[in-house]
């Protein structure tokens, strides 16, 4: 059903009245399923809505024609999901997928209508050297509003055991490439213009960054600032259309001290120096700028502190946004596509236990439009909501952190899990998180550590981290279980530690380095030996080696220190039942590490399960499979954390699919 809302006159409040609670067990699927519609991007010119829609429980794209609103599928991929697409131009458009999760994205077109499919970039086939995965990965850089018939890409291409992208334009119906730019082996990002013109780079070298700028694509390269990462520095974070007007983003101040915390300048090219204050943010390091293509200037900044926000910058998209958000009063919204001519928008509306709500907005007429409510099969009221907090580690640091705890329970004694996110140079946000709900719709408390190292909290925050993985990064960890049971929330007899990438890490470092504090311990494509991580960093990582050896360690240098902080080392200590699960084509933490960590659980007779998918990466993306891995999740929970019983008891089991 279509809903029109007129922003001069919806001032009501869309809080629900308060209802006894009775709290329904909600299906795993649920949880994880398609919804019809998400992730809408509007044409340039306004007329047609592209959307991702499921076909088969695989993410596919529906185009909607606004005026007639039928829609239809252009895409009917099968075997794997489309992963992302955009609007190359009115009439056609550009999406990208990998083989099986292992992260060398091609480029694919079609029209609207569905018409002409063609592969622009064939999406590279798995390849191991020297123990490494090479990941090829293709993508846009740049629409080109000025040439409808191209785009501007990078392309890679693997040179001194490093993969690297140059700079190309390509026909989007034929896929013919032209080269623009040449990577010289150490660039690892471009900035480029509307026209095509390459007109900055992100060089890495020797440990250090440097920003390189010309105008208009010419001449030769001028360096801006040469850094090393989180020790000062900035990054351009929007150019006008001159290129003589820029904003960055920046550990630096005007007199070349160092801030802490990231903020908004202007720079100065007529004198190559740092200008006036944009904004800055008290908590956090500031985000990304958002802009106008029609006016050319830039009209907010985003950022993430214990709940995001922007600060705007232009006063006619601050009215929009607070009538907008009025409409809305406690609820998070977020533009998410735009016209050419911006008078028409799509944004989301979200909150902690609400993923999206999108409407289209349309700025002559004042209204706003629903489209699409994302999950609305799951009842609110049986969801949970997250709140931010505050917990001292043992040295003093302030780790912001969020507690979800089961709707309707007295916040009491409960079971826990202790969900550590991946990374580590990352972070949680406040936010609506399936897995999460999933753990606190079954009656459990789920707690997220931004520890340190996590990223956004300033250059302080982040160094803290250096060489620290199983040491300090760890105590964070047990330090907040701690915290948690200090505030009488949690039962310290009933916690299980679960996390995917570094999380698994620090799960399995869990379970070997502080055997007493957990009941179970979930790895989801973990690291399990640190300096297998070194020995098979994939291609695409090369340029940034060196800042990950500053940051977790030397693998010659100091690989004692990274042998005993790997969990692998430590299996005896375990005393708890273990489960795990990885993706055969996973570049980032590869099979092998799930492989000797098993070796061991079966030398030291230890109680585990390990579930192997061969058509998937570092994490599951098919519906099946997730729906497969938090079942069985819930049932490891349930027979460690309630004293349940497992259709399918942990006895050194393996599955490989």
């Amino acid at each position: 059903m279509i809903r029109i809302f007129n922003l001069l006159i919806l001032l009501v409040s869309l809080a629900s009245a308060g209802a006894a609670w009775a709290l329904e067990e909600i299906p795993v699927e649920d949880f994880f399923k398609r919804s019809p519609y998400s992730s809408f991007q509007l044409s340039p010119n306004g007329k047609y809505l592209a959307a991702i829609s499921p076909i088969r429980e695989r993410r596919n794209i529906a185009v909607i024609d606004l005026e007639t609103r039928k829609a239809r599928a252009v895409t009917g991929v099968t075997d794997r999901d489309v992963n992302g697409f955009m609007w190359a131009n009115d009439d056609r458009l550009l999406f990208f997928m990998d083989k099986d999760g292992n992260e060398s994205f091609g480029i694919f077109a079609v029209n609207r209508d569905g018409k002409n499919p063609k592969t622009q970039v064939e999406p590279a086939e798995t390849q191991i050297k020297q123990g490494s995965f090479v990941v090829r990965t293709a993508f846009v850089l740049n629409r080109l509003e000025n040439d409808p018939d191209r785009v501007l890409v990078a392309i890679p291409r693997l040179s001194r055991n490093r993969v690297i992208q140059d700079v190309k334009t390509m026909d989007i119906r034929t896929g013919r490439q032209s080269i623009v730019e040449r990577n010289p082996g150490n660039i690892a990002a471009w900035l480029t213009n509307d026209d095509g013109d390459v007109i900055g780079a992100l060089q890495l070298e020797d440990g250090k960054r440097r920003v390189l700028h010309r105008p208009a694509g010419a001449g030769d390269w001028n360096t801006l600032v040469e850094f090393e990462d989180s020790n000062g520095g900035f990054t351009p974070a929007w150019i006008s259309d001159d290129g003589k007007r820029m904003l960055i983003r920046s550990n630096l101040s005007p007199d070349g001290t160092v801030r802490d915390k990231a903020a908004i300048y202007e720079y100065d090219f007529l004198n190559n120096q740092i200008g006036r204050l944009v904004f800055e943010h008290p908590e956090v390091d500031v985000g990304g700028v958002m802009s106008s293509d029609v006016t050319d200037e830039p009209t907010a900044v985003y950022f993430n502190a214990a709940k995001p926000g922007y600060h705007f910058l232009d006063a006619e998209w601050k009215a929009i946004w607070d009538g907008i958000q009025a409409a809305f009063p406690g609820r998070m919204v977020s533009a998410t596509s735009l016209t050419e001519d911006e008078r028409k928008f799509v944004f989301a509306v979200w909150d902690d236990r609400n993923p999206a709500d999108y409407y289209l907005y349309d700025r002559d007429s004042n209204q706003m439009e629903e489209l699409a409510e994302i999950y609305d099969w799951l009842p609110e009221d049986s969801l949970a909501q997250t709140e931010p907090v505050t917990i001292e580690s043992r040295d003093g640091l302030q780790l912001p952190a969020y507690l979800t705890l089961p709707p309707g329970s007295d916040g009491k004694n409960l079971p826990m899990v202790l969900n550590v996110h991946g990374g580590p140079w990352a972070r949680d946000s406040w936010g609506f998180n399936p897995e999460v709900q999933l753990m606190a719709n079954r009656g459990y408390a789920v707690l997220q550590v931004n520890f340190r190292g996590s990223t956004g909290y300033g250059q302080d925050f982040r160094n803290a981290s250096r060489k620290q993985w199983g040491l300090k990064m760890q105590d964070d960890l047990t330090d907040a279980v701690h915290w948690a049971v200090q505030t009488g929330v949690v039962d310290p007899d009933r916690v299980c530690i679960y996390g995917g990438s570094y999380g698994g890490y620090a799960a399995m470092a869990g379970a070997t380095f502080t055997p007493d504090l957990y009941q179970c311990a979930i790895n989801y494509v973990g690291v399990t030996d640190i300096n297998l991580l070194f020995e098979t960093m994939p291609a695409s990582w090369e340029l940034l080696r060196k800042e990950m050896i500053r940051d977790v360690g030397d693998p010659e240098e100091d690989k004692a220190l990274l042998a005993d902080r790997s969990p692998i080392n430590h299996v005896d200590k375990i005393q708890v039942p273990i489960l795990m699960a990885y993706g055969r084509q996973d570049p980032r933490v590869v099979l092998e590490h799930a492989l000797r960590f098993e070796r061991q659980l079966k030398l030291h007779e230890k109680d585990y399960q390990l579930i192997i998918k061969n058509k998937e990466g570092h994490g599951f993306r098919k519906f099946e499979n997730q729906v497969e891995w938090y079942t069985k999740v819930i049932d490891f929970l349930d027979a460690n954390l309630k004293g349940g019983q497992s259709d399918d008891p942990l006895e050194r089991t393996s599955r490989r699919q």
